[in-house]
């Protein structure tokens, strides 16, 4: 029988869809990034799909808004446009 530790283990194993790797080669980009650890790499690559998915459903429900059956990439510059979280990407795809 698996102890409650051996459980939380493997079922926070793969708790991620990012491939690390690629987060990791990402962060290393930056020059001043010499060294990072692999718990800050996991953490990160959490962090990034929370926002992709943040994103993703507002870009839905401003495509459901519009009556549109397809996302497009209006869909998701008005949800950039219209919440202030999204900023900081305000003309980052011009």
């Amino acid at each position: 029988m698996a102890s409650s530790t051996d459980q939380t283990k493997s079922s926070s194993a793969r708790s991620y869809q990012l491939p690390l790797t690629k987060v990791k080669s990402i962060i290393k980009l930056d020059e001043n990034t010499r060294m990072i650890s692999q718990d800050s790499v996991y953490i990160l690559t959490l962090a990034t799909e929370e926002f992709i998915r943040m994103l993703t459903r507002d870009a839905h429900n401003s495509m459901k808004q519009c009556a549109s059956k397809r996302l497009d990439r209006l869909h998701i510059f008005s949800s950039i446009n219209t919440n202030p979280i999204y900023e900081f990407l305000d003309g980052s795809f011009d």
